[in-house]
């Protein structure tokens, strides 16, 4: 669950870094990816070695029928390493359940309002979220058992909410 988080708000981070009105050249964002992807696997390892008990019991919940002790058991997970800061302008500071749905919530600083409302940014999140989502990962895996209608990513600035995100199963059938 950490981890599916920290991936998820790194790539956020980045990008809305990456939101100003400078011209960029691509390989200088290739560039900056490419940094950021190395730093955040490396934190990823670290939050999986971390977690793995955790995700052993977790699943062991699902496969005993137990969706709400195994929901349970993440969101207590989670909630002890909160906040987590992902990023220099993002951090996890909570997370909750409802029936089925996990959802995260992050708060924002030093990055504009208006980079959240472009489409394309908001697709290009989203995009990211998925890549986490639909990975093979155990831990990310584990939580999908746990939470079979998705996760909802919840982004705020000043308490004000910026971006929501839903990720749900179905979204990985194309992919």
């Amino acid at each position: 669950m950490k981890l599916f988080k920290v991936i998820s708000l790194a790539v956020l981070g980045l990008f809305l870094v990456n939101c100003d009105n400078s011209k960029s050249t691509v390989n200088d964002l290739q560039q900056k990816a490419e940094q950021a992807g190395a730093e955040i696997s490396d934190k990823a390892k670290d939050l999986y070695q971390q977690t793995k008990s955790q995700t052993q019991d977790i699943l062991d919940k699902v496969k005993e029928g137990n969706y709400n002790l195994a929901q349970d058991l993440a969101i207590k997970g989670i909630k002890q390493e909160l906040p987590l800061t992902i990023d220099q302008n993002t951090a996890l500071v909570d997370v909750s359940k409802d029936d089925k749905t996990i959802s995260y919530k992050y708060a924002v600083n030093g990055i504009a309002k208006e980079a959240f409302d472009s489409d394309s940014n908001q697709k290009m999140v989203f995009n990211k979220l998925l890549d986490v989502y639909c990975s093979k990962d155990v831990t990310v895996n584990a939580i999908k058992l746990a939470f079979p209608n998705g996760a909802n990513h919840n982004y705020y600035i000043n308490d004000d909410k910026v971006l929501s995100l839903n990720v749900k199963p179905s979204d990985c059938d194309n992919r």
